[in-house]
């Protein structure tokens, strides 16, 4: 009866030892892909192995091509392989630094799609004339007039409250924000009114944006 029990539990630790790893997709970016492997996150560049034996083959903006255990995969975003993968119970937006050294990320105001420029020396959402008035925003009408200081010089500016701000599946309502006269910024400023109801960590060139609960 011994000799039996051992082996059985040599046989399940064997099994526990040579179980393919668990993969999702966080993440897709040209020539690399935002991995979670065993519940770790790993940016892995193209022809690049994770020390699970995970190596991403290729990669775009759609998908990528894993191989798991040696055998390779197609996968998309938030697709996940392996049996023992439980998804995280998060609100996760990952955003890749550019070729500017930049954080940008597509995203809407009251509904309305714009890209944001993550700022947090920006203390509050920093919006253009041009692109309030695009958005429908009657700043004039029931915003509060003052004076802002900027790289050009002192502008005017209102005080507005968004009805929404959206990046990924994070929503937040009722954000304060500015609008500035003329075209500065070029792109909304994403600032510290919206990020402060998230959680910033940022690895690898890589920012996470956590929704806070």
């Amino acid at each position: 009866m011994k000799s039996i029990l051992t082996l059985l539990v040599l046989s399940s630790l064997i099994s526990v030892g040579f179980a393919a790893p668990a993969v999702r997709v966080e993440a897709l970016f040209k020539d690399a892909a935002y991995l979670n492997i065993n519940g770790e996150k790993a940016l892995l560049k193209q022809g690049q192995a994770h020390a699970s034996g995970v190596k991403l083959l290729q990669a775009n903006s759609h998908q990528a091509e894993v191989s798991i255990d040696g055998k390779r995969h197609t996968m998309t975003l938030h697709m996940a392989i392996g049996g023992n993968y439980q998804p995280a119970e998060l609100v996760q937006v990952i955003i890749r630094k550019n070729q500017f050294n930049q954080y940008k990320v597509a995203g809407s105001i009251n509904s309305l799609p714009v890209t944001f420029l993550v700022d947090t020396g920006a203390n509050i959402v920093a919006i253009n004339g041009g692109q309030a008035k695009k958005l429908g925003i009657q700043y004039r009408l029931y915003g509060q007039p003052s004076e802002v200081v900027t790289a050009s010089g002192v502008v005017k500016s209102w005080g507005i409250t968004l009805d929404s701000i959206k990046v990924g599946e994070i929503s937040v309502s009722n954000v304060a924000a500015v609008v500035l006269e003329g075209d500065f910024p070029t792109d909304v400023l994403l600032g510290m009114s919206f990020l402060e109801h998230v959680k910033l960590s940022e690895q690898n060139s890589v920012l996470h944006l956590e929704k806070r609960y």
